[in-house]
């Protein structure tokens, strides 16, 4: 196999072609800043043999920002409430700190691709509990959103962070999370310790926004959900929650069922 140098060595002579720059990306859902700056400070010689010789444009370091799903376990109600809200986040101050001294006396444009790290989690699934199902093994939250708001449970078992909107005291439950298609992937956790909730109660799934409505479907029938867009104190209704009878709007009887 070619080495990189090799490769750029023969398109430079390609008169269709034009050498603009250099791509890397060594991964995703990486959340510790030291795997980046090691894969940049190792990309550095081959980058600055290539713009000595072809005169680049551009470096492009990839994606590959990570974001928590899934808090540190906290034991307890107290301090389930602690562990909800804090995360050891790499946060972009931390990754500029030690990725910006290695990249500036290139003198390239530098591209980067943050997409989920910036969607993933300012979004959140709002869902209501309508039932409570408890049996001698098993506590179900009953709600009414489904796999088809949220599929990523369902497809690979995903992690969600599932908080309560309402602070209530009292020992953790082990619960499933389960929506209303009659369906054995309906679900959003199983066995989760999460705070006592009721019908009536609101829930937050957490870390939604890169996926929740952008892979969300109308299986089983259900109307694609509203979207509302918060700004500090301020929400607004910015998609309007899906009519039933636009989701059949395009059938047609066949003729001879007429």
């Amino acid at each position: 196999m070619p080495s990189s140098e090799e490769v750029y060595a023969r398109a430079a002579k390609l008169k269709n072609l034009r050498l603009r720059g250099l791509q890397m990306h060594i991964g995703s859902q990486i959340t510790d800043v030291t795997p980046f700056e090691q894969a940049v400070r190792k990309v550095l010689p081959l980058v600055t043999r290539l713009n000595r010789k072809y005169g680049l444009e551009f470096l492009s370091i990839g994606g590959g920002l990570g974001i928590v799903y899934k808090p540190a376990l906290a034991s307890g109600v107290a301090s389930w409430w602690k562990s909800a809200a804090a995360r050891n986040i790499l946060t972009p101050e931390k990754y500029a700190r030690q990725i910006v001294p290695l990249l500036k006396p290139l003198g390239l444009r530098i591209l980067l691709e943050p997409g989920r790290f910036i969607s993933g989690n300012s979004g959140m699934l709002l869902t209501r509990i309508e039932y409570v199902k408890r049996t001698g093994k098993k506590n179900f939250l009953l709600v009414d959103a489904a796999m088809n708001d949220l599929i990523r449970p369902a497809f690979y078992e995903a992690y969600h962070e599932i908080v309560p909107l309402s602070r209530k005291n009292g020992a953790l439950i082990k619960s499933d999370v389960v929506g209303p298609i009659c369906e054995s992937g309906d679900f959003f956790c199983q066995d989760r310790p999460l705070p006592k909730a009721g019908p009536g109660d609101y829930l937050g799934l957490l870390s939604a926004g890169a996926y929740s409505f952008a892979m969300a479907s109308n299986y089983n029938s259900r109307p694609l959900a509203a979207e509302v867009l918060v700004n500090g104190k301020q929400a607004a209704l910015v998609r309007e929650r899906q009519p039933l009878k636009q989701i059949w709007h395009d059938e047609k009887i066949a003729p001879w069922l007429k």
